[in-house]
């Protein structure tokens, strides 16, 4: 039989300040966190905030739909031993369609995904790993364990 995945919520505040989004994954992720983004081109403040902790694994088009305009996207991680890099990311959870954070390393999963198929969600799922989202307009954490 299957292992259902036990969902949970985390509320945030509406103006949550960085120490205290941070003390929340904390609680969940004592260690090291990974960051699995796809991270669009325009957002070159993060990129240069990131600097070489970001490891890109491969770029898309973006967004896959026919909208314009049209621009690149980068899939990739960090490994964010200090836990330093997760408030930029949630900062920006509206902008980006692929956020996750977890403490497995997915990264060789990860070469697997081509334009057709960059479903990141997917592969926590499929693989049963425990794995942490941000809800729509960043109001809440989702919680995934197996």
């Amino acid at each position: 039989m299957d292992c259902l995945p036990k969902k949970s919520e985390i509320l945030l505040d509406e103006e949550i300040e960085e120490l205290e989004f941070v003390k929340i994954i904390n609680s969940i992720y004592k260690q090291e966190c990974y960051i699995y983004a796809i991270i669009p081109e325009w957002e070159e403040e993060l990129f240069n905030e990131l600097s070489i902790d970001f490891i890109i694994i491969n770029k898309f088009p973006f967004p896959l739909t026919r909208i314009s305009p049209r621009t690149i996207g980068f899939l990739g991680y960090v490994k964010d031993r200090k836990k330093q890099y997760m408030y930029e990311f949630y900062l920006r959870s509206t902008t980006m369609d692929f956020l996750v954070f977890s403490e497995t390393d997915v990264s060789q999963h990860l070469k697997i995904l081509n334009k057709k198929n960059i479903d990141i969600y997917n592969i926590f799922e499929s693989n049963k790993i425990p794995h942490v989202t941000i809800g729509p307009d960043g109001q809440w954490l989702k919680i995934v364990e197996y």
